[in-house]
C-alpha cells in the first residue's frame, strides 16, 4: 500500500474509532500496530479526544501528517468493537486501502436500535433507578415517563447539532419541571427519589471512568479533557433541576 493511502487509511480508522467512544490508549496502540503491520516504523499518533494527529515517514523521508478535529462524539460499543476487529484483521492481512475501506462502509451501515427501543431504555432507566434509591412504585412509574420524556428531547437537540452544555441544561430542566409537576399533581410521592433515578442517564458515568483509566496510563491532557467534560455535564445537569426546581415553588407561592 502506498503510503499516502495508508496515512488516510489510518487517520480514517483512528477517526472512527474516537468517534465511537473508544479509549485513547486502543486509538494510539491500534494505528501504530497497522503502521508496523505494514512496514512503516518511526509513525507517530496523538489522540485526545477533541484532537487527533496521524504522522508516518514518506518514501523520500519527509514526514507525512495529517490532522483532524473530533466534534461530538459518543458511546457506541458495537462500533468500537467492529473497528478494534477490523483493525486486527488489518495487521494480519494487511489488505489494500479500497478492501479496508468497504469493510469500513460495512461498519458505518450497521443499524442502531431503534429510536422506539431507546426512549423504553431511557424510561426503564430512570424506573430502575428510582427503585434502586427507595422510591415507591408509583415514583418509579413516574420516573418511567420523566426518562422516556427526555430521550425525546434529547433527540431534538441532536437533529440541530446543539451545544451539548446547553442541552444538559434543557433536558435536566424538562426532567425535573416534568418530575415536579407529576408530585404535585398525585403521580408521585418522593421527588427527590424521582429526579435523582432519571438523571441518572445523564450523569457521565464513562467519562468518569476513561478520565481515571487516561490519568493512570499517562495520557494526562485527554484525561483531564474528559474530567472537564464531566464536570461540565455534571453542571448543566445542577443548573437544569435547580432551575425547575426554583421556578416551580414560585409559582407555587404565587398561586
Amino acid at each position: 500500500m502506498e503510503r499516502l493511502d495508508l496515512l488516510h487509511v489510518s487517520t480514517d480508522i483512528a477517526y472512527a474509532l474516537l468517534e465511537s467512544g473508544a479509549e485513547i490508549y486502543r486509538v494510539e496502540e491500534s494505528i501504530l500496530r497497522m503502521l508496523k503491520a505494514y512496514g512503516t516504523h518511526g509513525g507517530s499518533v496523538f489522540a485526545i479526544p477533541t484532537f487527533l494527529l496521524v504522522s508516518l515517514p514518506g518514501d523520500d523521508g519527509k514526514p507525512l501528517t495529517e490532522m483532524r478535529r473530533i466534534g461530538g462524539h459518543g458511546s457506541d460499543l458495537a462500533k468500537v468493537g467492529a473497528y478494534n476487529d477490523l483493525c486486527r484483521r488489518i495487521c494480519k492481512n494487511t489488505p489494500e486501502a479500497a478492501e479496508i475501506r468497504r469493510e469500513m462502509q460495512a461498519i458505518t451501515a450497521i443499524p442502531r436500535h431503534p429510536f422506539w427501543l431507546q426512549v423504553a431504555a431511557f424510561g426503564v432507566v430512570g424506573l430502575g433507578f428510582t427503585l434502586l434509591f427507595g422510591g415507591s412504585g408509583i415514583d418509579a412509574a413516574a420516573a418511567l415517563l420523566c426518562g422516556m420524556a427526555i430521550k425525546l428531547v434529547l433527540q431534538q437537540f441532536e437533529r440541530f447539532e446543539a451545544n451539548s452544555f446547553f442541552t444538559t441544561i434543557c433536558v435536566s430542566f424538562v426532567a425535573g419541571a416534568m418530575a415536579f409537576g407529576l408530585v404535585q399533581l398525585g403521580f408521585g410521592q418522593n421527588l427527590d427519589k424521582i429526579i435523582i433515578g432519571v438523571l441518572m442517564n445523564l450523569v457521565p458515568g464513562v467519562a468518569l471512568t476513561n478520565f481515571m483509566r487516561d490519568i493512570i496510563a499517562g495520557d494526562l491532557i485527554a484525561g483531564l479533557t474528559k474530567l472537564v467534560e464531566a464536570l461540565l455535564t455534571a453542571t448543566g445537569i445542577a443548573l437544569g433541576t435547580g432551575v425547575a426546581l426554583s421556578l416551580g415553588r414560585a409559582l407555587l407561592g404565587v398561586l
